[in-house]
């Protein structure tokens, strides 16, 4: 049953496999909105601070220097925005502009294992969406992933353009001539429907988003899911507004699109912890509840969901491993491992997640069996205990 809860990850491959090979880590999650006095002035002061910090830390100047131009570069997205960089050995891994405000505090630090929580906790899943602009000329969409900012690409944005020979054309006479013009213009407007519908649903298949948002003209709005299949009718939630009117209009949608992926996120965060509590309660052993369990589920792989309070974890360390198992409570439990040294809880933790292909869900420990930092529902169900 754990495995049904579970998503897709949105880490790229590239940083997985990163992170399978010890090295020095180097990272830097900082706000990089421009949207303030002097936003020049404030980013070099920022770059300054962020050099300052990870040099106290040991920091190499060849990985500053890498940390210091990926900062400089403008994150080309609106307010509000973060950045994420991250070096291995005074080389780049990753350089991530990450729509929205920071989730939680600016991170700064090198050691042997890197703070990715900044990166999972804007990311925490695969979740593909579209958002559909119609009218009666036509309409269009863009397809956008979640803590991804838009990639600017053909295909991930489209317009459809339809007849306008009629849209405009006064409507003198009387008798047969205007109901005959509406007649017309209806069958333009459905059309144009039909060939929006067609596009979104090509995008449908080949991204699987897990939400449309529609917004535009109310007529071409109800032409349009007229138009769409079942399946894809499922995922629409409409927003009466046209965001090509005006700042408001286009603030509104942006509103509109951020309350629906929390819903989407939060309904998943309900169904993990939903879960937890019904494992709990049944005692059926495919969930665990602890730190010392979850480490232990993690060092088998055995953990498919793992639920967090980052900040219920406090100081704790843990140790870091160079290989599988990858975490540990103490040496004994290295499995043949080197032992890369203690490291706060909440680093091993997500860095082991994330190399057994586990799934991170954020939560306050208050909703966890038993109040505590972590829980796990499993892929397979602990084994009954051993007699002494």
């Amino acid at each position: 049953m754990a495995q049904t809860t579970r998503e897709a990850s949105a880490l790229q491959p590239e940083v997985v496999q990163a992170l399978q090979a010890p090295g020095t880590w180097t990272w830097a999650y900082v706000d990089a909105s421009g949207n303030r006095e002097d936003p020049r002035r404030l980013a070099a002061l920022q770059r300054r601070t962020v050099s300052d910090a990870l040099r106290e830390q040991g920091t190499s100047d060849r990985a500053v220097r890498v940390v210091e131009d990926e900062l400089a570069e403008q994150p080309g997205v609106p307010a509000p925005v973060a950045r994420y960089v991250l070096v291995r050995d005074d080389e780049l891994v990753l350089s991530e502009v990450l729509p929205g405000h920071l989730h939680g505090q600016e991170s700064v630090g090198t050691g042997a294992v890197p703070d990715l929580l900044p990166l999972l906790a804007h990311r925490p899943f695969d979740l593909p969406f579209l958002v559909v602009t119609v009218g009666r000329e036509g309409g269009g969409f863009r397809s956008y992933r979640l803590g991804h900012a838009p990639t600017g690409a053909a295909e991930d944005e489209q317009r459809i353009q339809g007849r306008t020979d009629t849209l405009h054309k006064a409507k003198s006479g009387a008798g047969w001539k205007q109901p005959h013009w509406h007649q017309h213009a209806e069958e333009i407007w459905k059309q144009t429907a039909g060939e929006v519908a067609a596009s979104i649903e090509e995008a449908v298949r080949a991204t699987s988003p897990r939400l449309v948002v529609v917004a535009g003209d109310i007529r071409a709005r109800e032409l349009l899911r007229g138009e769409l299949s079942t399946s894809t009718r499922a995922l629409v939630t409409e927003v009466a507004v046209d965001p090509r009117a005006d700042d408001a209009s286009e603030k509104a949608l942006v509103q509109h699109v951020d309350l629906a992926l929390a819903r989407i996120l939060a309904s998943h965060r309900h169904d993990v912890q939903d879960l937890l509590r019904t494992h709990e309660g049944r005692g059926d052993n495919e969930s665990v509840s602890g730190l010392g369990a979850v480490v232990s589920a993690l060092q088998q792989a055995q953990a498919a969901v793992v639920a967090l309070d980052a900040g219920a974890l406090g100081d704790r360390t843990l140790l870091a491993l160079d290989a599988a198992p990858w975490v540990a409570t103490a040496p004994e439990q290295a499995a043949g491992a080197t032992v890369l040294g203690p490291v706060p809880a909440v680093c091993a933790l997500v860095r082991a997640v994330v190399l057994t292909d586990a799934e991170l869900v954020l939560v306050n420990a208050a909703s966890l069996p038993s109040g505590a930092p972590a829980s796990a529902l499993l892929r397979w169900p602990v084994g009954p205990a051993v007699p002494a």
